[in-house]
């Protein structure tokens, strides 16, 4: 593992800012990381890029939500449905999550496909590191609603830990690919708002730009083991339909190219082959220019939100505790347990404990 610190400059400013890029390599250390990245580049590659020429492949995610909900989740995990209005949620507790914070995750899938039962064990991993409960949401997708839609969706779930009792300086965000553009998207809309900001922000493999322009100059483009840059404009062309579809208007401004000041802490993670790398090393820039303390973690050889197989993959369980540890240490010391937010936490409508 090899890290460095990159001070940068505030733009328009002549002093270097107080929060560096701090860059991180970690090694590929297991055959298993290499098993998973040849598999996803013989199989769900192939389908992704088939998926941009036939769209409509895209309506098989029920089929593969279906398979997911059969997955049992750890000893001791527990599921409770909330609903937040226009959608609905869960609040996933690890066995020894405890009460002194709260987690709000946002689930990848380009914004289309994927579930609270396709991201049901990730979330499960992301309670148990960070031993905090986490609020799964299941906002709504293309193309139902526009990007605004889906920010407004999280936006409720933010909300609803804020009325759990739970501060936002207790409150991190976490988001896999689409799943990270909400959170910063979040983020973004808080501070716009004048609401309080939360307390972290933690990127897996975030999308950060619908565009494809970066993409198409990544010298990684044609080593990712899961998306090319055809299924990247098939996305970015499915987007701009919807847009038209609702009749979107205004300026339309992805996360790399947003104004970052005034941000929490961040944490972004990726794969060292990913095409959203470049996207990645920039935001860092970008967010350390803006004086945000940012960590990029890059893992050699590793897929597209590897973590999801945490279960399975050395260098995913080491990915995880390093989200856990990184959620932890941007927590204010605490002065005492919340009693409103464990309390309201057993309140919340529950379904049948997994595991």
């Amino acid at each position: 593992m090899t890290s460095t610190a990159r001070p940068t400059i505030r733009p328009g400013a002549g002093e270097a800012v107080t929060a560096p890029a701090v860059r991180t390599k970690f090694p590929r250390t297991s055959r298993r990381s290499a098993a998973l990245a040849g598999g996803l580049h013989a199989v769900a590659k192939p389908a992704l890029n088939a998926w941009s020429y036939a769209p409509a492949l895209s309506r098989l995610s029920p089929l593969l939500d279906r398979t997911a909900d059969r997955l049992t989740l750890p000893v001791g995990t527990s599921v409770s449905t909330v609903q937040l209005g226009p959608c609905d949620a869960e609040w996933i507790r690890a066995c020894r999550a405890r009460d002194d914070g709260a987690v709000l995750y946002l689930h990848g899938g380009a914004f289309i496909v994927c579930s609270l039962a396709s991201h049901r064990r990730l979330v499960a991993a992301t309670s148990r590191v960070t031993r905090l409960p986490v609020l799964n949401v299941n906002f709504r997708m293309l193309p139902a609603v526009t990007r605004e839609g889906m920010i407004a969706d999280c936006l409720a779930g933010y909300r609803w830990l804020l009325d759990q009792g739970y501060p936002a300086d207790r409150i991190s965000i976490v988001g896999d690919s689409a799943g990270g553009y909400l959170a910063f998207a979040v983020a973004l809309a808080l501070r716009d708002e004048g609401l309080p900001m939360p307390a972290s922000l933690t990127g897996l493999s975030p999308l950060l730009d619908i565009g494809t322009e970066r993409k198409a100059a990544s010298p990684h483009r044609d080593k990712c083991d899961l998306f090319t840059v055809r299924s990247c404009r098939a996305l970015q062309r499915l987007v701009a339909r919807v847009d038209a579809k609702h009749e979107t208007s205004g300026d339309r401004i992805c996360p790399i190219d947003a104004d970052l000041h005034g941000l929490p802490p961040v944490l972004l993670q990726m794969g060292s082959r990913e095409i959203l790398r470049p996207d990645a090393e920039e935001m860092a820039d970008r967010l350390a220019a803006a004086g945000v303390p940012t960590q990029l973690q890059i893992w050699t050889g590793q897929v597209h939100v590897f973590q999801a197989a945490a279960s399975w993959v050395p260098e995913a369980a080491r990915a995880m505790r390093e989200v856990g540890r990184f959620v932890r240490a941007n927590l204010p010391v605490a002065q005492g347990s919340s009693r409103t937010a464990r309390d309201s936490s057993a309140r919340a409508a529950s379904s049948p404990s997994a595991g």
